[in-house]
């Protein structure tokens, strides 16, 4: 079970723009749009297992914001 995990929310817009834009740079993670039971939308990011990303070592933040800038 991973550690450490990211979770984006935000307008389903963005959240849409980030899942089919976001690409770790250190694994194959997948992507995926999930709605809380609030009705609010959330991007959840399935790094691969031994990622430093996942381990929580490096940042998303750099992947995120450039699937955020991809046109």
């Amino acid at each position: 079970m991973p550690n450490f995990t990211n979770l984006v929310a935000g307008p389903a817009d963005l959240i849409a723009h980030l899942t089919a834009n976001y690409r770790c740079g250190h694994c194959n993670s997948e992507t995926e749009t999930r709605t809380d039971p609030h009705g609010f939308p959330h991007l959840v990011i399935h790094h691969d297992d031994g990622c430093p990303v996942l381990e929580g070592t490096l940042s998303s933040l750099p992947d995120t914001l450039r699937a955020a800038t991809t046109p």
